[in-house]
């Protein structure tokens, strides 16, 4: 019995130094990952989001577009409408290329990434900061009325939240 009694403690002893050796590479990994990777996870979501806006916003574009050009092919519509619908699309391809540029303006010229939105009647610009200087925010005003010709009073410039 003395035999079988070591060979049973020799064995419970083996598998506890085996658990806390796992164990121990468990916790020394996960304390030294944790931290950045949980920051590392926010700035990921953090600059995604701009990224996920600017694919947002090319799909909804791709549909509106179709829809126009629908619009302009559709035998039911008369000649007005189809010169409506091909005014707002070239409307609305001349704000993508001004909205495209003036974002790589603001990127390669302030090191900034930003994203912008150009309507009817406002341009609207997120940048990818916490708070932004006088002089950067003069900057991207001149860039954007430079661009899309639009009036100081209906520029938007915003830091990201």
């Amino acid at each position: 019995m003395k035999i079988r009694n070591k060979k049973a403690l020799l064995l419970t002893g083996l598998f506890m130094a085996v658990f806390a050796a796992g164990y121990a590479n468990y916790a020394i990994t996960n304390s030294k990952d944790d931290a950045p990777q949980g920051q590392q996870v926010i700035e990921e979501q953090e600059s995604n989001a701009f990224s996920v806006f600017k694919e947002e916003r090319e799909t909804t574009r791709q549909q509106e577009l179709k829809y126009i050009e629908s619009v302009v092919e559709s035998a039911e519509a008369d000649e007005q409408t189809k010169a409506d619908a091909q005014a707002q699309k070239l409307t609305l391809a001349a704000n993508m290329e001004n909205e495209l540029l003036t974002e790589g303006l603001i990127q390669t010229g302030l090191g900034m990434e930003a994203v912008v939105t150009i309507g009817n009647d406002a341009v609207n610009v997120v940048v990818d900061k916490q708070e932004l200087t006088e002089t950067e925010v003069t900057q991207i005003a001149d860039i954007i009325k430079t661009h899309t010709e639009a009036e100081a009073e209906s520029i938007k410039i915003m830091p990201k939240a």
